[in-house]
């Protein structure tokens, strides 16, 4: 299967988790195709001052590739400054948000996994 880029479904969602400004989320599968194993395989665009709240995963995890641009990505209390090349994890359990704390696109590719 391949999936052209115009068949990609963009959601913009505004105050994402309680976050600041509105996040474009393109899916890049859909739910159904990731057969009950994942629940998101997207790319995520934080513009600047812009954000993803802090919320906990349950029964699931998620990474985040950074793919450009830089934030600060708050991990379990902690802040930590991130940038293209980054990998962060969130497990099962755990809290996290990020931020777009520059002037241009953070963008990101989101993987969330169920247990």
């Amino acid at each position: 299967m391949v999936v052209k880029p115009e068949n990609i479904r963009i959601e913009k969602r505004t105050n994402m988790r309680g976050g600041k400004g509105e996040v474009e989320i393109s899916h890049l599968l859909e739910k159904d195709v990731l057969k009950r194993k994942a629940r998101l395989f997207a790319k995520i665009k934080i513009p600047p001052n812009s954000s993803i709240g802090l919320h906990k995963h349950e029964n699931e995890f998620e990474i985040f590739y950074i793919l450009s641009g830089e934030g600060v990505f708050h991990d379990n209390g902690k802040d930590v400054q991130v940038r293209a090349g980054d990998v962060c994890f969130t497990d099962s359990g755990e809290s996290h948000s990020i931020e777009n704390t520059s002037n241009e696109d953070l963008e990101l590719l989101a993987i969330i996994m169920l247990l």
